[in-house]
């Protein structure tokens, strides 16, 4: 039995000789595992198939719960991705935190959609940015949302420095303050990022990595996963 998925590689696996096994986050069916025959070798005509944060249209054989590919089709390479080391890992963040809130099956097409766009906004622009904005919305279809429009005790709108609950994932104003201090920086750059109304001038350089910073310890709380990339990117960042 032959099926056709539309797909992203979430992460491959050296397997026998020359052969890989994929993970790969498809529209269709969710997460799934497939082994792909050969990729390692120089002249494989399916070698692309396998490379990180590759987008195509994969054809694979079905026999019972397994699945191989026996051909593909390119969507999106993402090759921006693969030229800066920056972009890469905060591209390799993004497939690992998919990775780790995906289960077996369960399709999510929203989830996959977000992934897409979001690898095609490193590709264009601010990493980064693109990276918080994709996690927001990843931890909220988790059921991990996070509310940035007012204090979850008294209310009152959130502005200037804030403190958030990481067992609550849940911030609050200065006044009631429960939680570690979050800097106005970092409450400006994820009000940025989700598309909701923000102060620029707050904004200063530190403010992405004290927001990523934030979002790995919160997505680590709920998940209790280590996503290796995620480190890195953050260690990477200035």
């Amino acid at each position: 039995m032959e099926v056709k998925v539309d797909a992203l590689v979430l992460r491959t696996a050296d397997y026998g000789e020359s052969d890989k096994m994929l993970t790969l986050f498809s529209l269709q069916q969710g997460k799934i595992s497939a082994a792909i025959k050969g990729v390692r070798k120089a002249s494989a005509k399916l070698r692309f198939a396998a490379q990180p944060f590759c987008f195509a249209e994969y054809v694979l054989a079905r026999r019972g719960d397994r699945y191989t590919v026996i051909g593909a089709t390119m969507t999106d390479g993402f090759y921006a991705l693969h030229e800066n080391i920056d972009k890469f890992y905060a591209a390799a963040t993004l497939t690992g935190v998919c990775d780790a809130l995906l289960y077996g099956g369960i399709v999510n097409e929203e989830l996959f959609l977000r992934a897409v766009n979001a690898l095609r906004e490193m590709c264009e622009g601010d990493e980064a940015e693109a990276l918080i904005g994709f996690l927001l919305h990843a931890l909220a279809l988790s059921g991990y949302a996070l509310d940035l429009s007012a204090c979850a005790v008294c209310g009152a709108p959130l502005s200037g420095r804030t403190y958030f609950d990481l067992a609550r994932g849940s911030f609050t104003c200065g006044e009631c303050a429960v939680g570690s201090g979050v800097s106005a920086s970092t409450l400006e750059i994820l009000k940025k990022c989700t598309g909701t109304p923000y102060d620029d001038s707050l904004i200063c350089a530190d403010g992405k990595k004290r927001a990523l910073k934030l979002l790995y310890a919160y997505f680590r709380s709920k998940t209790d996963e280590k996503v290796k990339a995620f480190a890195d990117y953050i260690a990477m960042l200035p």
